[in-house]
């Protein structure tokens, strides 16, 4: 492969990592809603039942994730060794191996995790105020 193609390969399986995170975001929003208005109310098994089909759903797309990640730090090794690297390449490799690339990785990292602790403490500990049971009770009836 040519270093552009090799290039292009790395920033489309950023697209792609970015793609499943939104992907992660939107199954963490959607399990938000389901707990405000009908798994709060759900007894112990419902519950228990909707965070592994929730955590099957996250470790799909988290899977998925680490394997673009391994296939990108293939190419950014071959990068690393192609013989007089462009301007770009050069300034790609130096800012993926710079504090920011070490930041992003950590952050996404870090907010997977936080993504999926605090599903856990909603669906598990988390109890609305009297006030919004109460508005909750009015609508349905």
């Amino acid at each position: 492969m040519s270093e552009s193609d090799l290039f292009n390969l790395a920033r489309a399986i950023t697209a792609v990592e970015i793609g499943y995170f939104t992907q992660m975001i939107t199954i963490n929003f959607a399990m938000i809603v389901a707990i405000y208005y009908f798994l709060n109310q759900a007894n112990i098994m419902m519950k228990i039942m909707a965070f592994i089909a929730y955590v099957v759903g996250m470790a799909l797309f988290l899977s998925e994730m680490l394997f673009e990640t391994n296939i990108k730090v293939t190419v950014l090794d071959q990068l690393r060794e192609t013989q007089h690297p462009g301007i770009l390449t050069q300034r790609y490799l130096a800012l993926y191996d710079s504090w920011l690339g070490t930041a992003t990785a950590v952050m996404l990292n870090g907010a997977i995790w936080i993504l999926v602790l605090g599903v856990f403490y909603l669906l598990f500990f988390w109890k609305k105020s009297p006030e919004e049971r109460d508005v909750t009770i009015r609508r349905v009836v």
